[in-house]
């Protein structure tokens, strides 16, 4: 189980000399989480959905304890990755945007091989976790180099190095951003499966579609605030599609642009 309770970061502005070597586009502090609560429970995918600079990435980076909330607690099932990230990290998957997790010039096998090895499996158990992820995501190209493999490729072998040791949770951002249709239900079809096997799923996507198809609950994050969360069937109201609800739901916050 995954539970955010009451996180605040804010984004303070570069001061003094260091203000030569950075790249800020504001001199005053960025409010980007304010106060978020939210909780993924096993079997279920929770969809998080919010326009561009709502949050989404900074809430992921803070429980996969990439950063520090200034208030408020995440716990990984059962860990806080700020008191022990070592257990917190062992219990959640993580897959970023843009992921570059992956090391190109190995081959598919090789690196779910060395991510094994990172988290302490001997080599025999290594290479039976790659058997059995290769199998799962139906790699074809196990042995060949990753700078070979298609986008859709990458995605899967991206989900399966983040299960390299069966975490329960399992956190991704924007995972289907730049694949073809086809590539992204089947990464979608994926991720139903392993929340039907009990795994406790966020997913942040811009594809509503997306996730009015395989999402139980939905957070819809704007200005740092969760404005809605509840499951899909309370966004399907008077006959309407979730779809349709999300967008009248961004709408209403006239940030409904980020999305056309």
């Amino acid at each position: 189980m995954l539970h955010v309770e009451g996180v605040r970061r804010t984004y303070q502005p570069v001061k003094g000399m260091l203000r030569l070597l950075a790249r800020t586009a504001t001199d005053v502090p960025v409010e980007a989480l304010r106060g978020v609560d939210l909780t993924v429970q096993r079997g279920r995918i929770l969809g998080l959905v919010g326009p561009n600079g709502a949050g989404k990435t900074t809430l992921i980076r803070i429980i996969a304890g990439l950063l520090d909330a200034d208030e408020g607690r995440v716990l990984v099932n059962g860990h806080d990755p700020s008191v022990d990230p070592n257990a917190a990290a062992r219990a959640l998957g993580l897959v970023l945007a843009d992921d570059r997790s992956l090391y190109w010039r190995l081959t598919g096998r090789q690196n779910l091989e060395f991510h094994g090895a990172l988290y302490g499996l001997s080599r025999t158990d290594a290479a039976v976790r790659a058997d059995e992820l290769l199998a799962m995501i139906r790699s074809d190209g196990h042995n060949r180099r990753v700078f070979g493999y298609s986008t859709g490729m990458r995605a899967r072998l991206a989900i399966a190095r983040a299960l390299v040791v069966d975490p329960p949770v399992l956190v991704l951002d924007e995972p289907t951003r730049s694949l073809d249709p086809l590539a992204a239900r089947d990464t979608c079809d994926m991720l139903r499966g392993l929340a039907d096997g009990g795994r406790a799923v966020l997913l942040s996507s811009h594809r509503l579609e997306e996730l009015e198809r395989i999402a139980d609950d939905i957070a819809v994050l704007i200005d740092g605030r969760i404005t809605f969360l509840g499951s899909v069937e309370e966004l399907r109201r008077d006959g309407d599609s979730v779809t349709s609800r999300l967008e009248q739901l961004l709408e209403s916050d006239r940030l409904y642009g980020s999305y056309r």
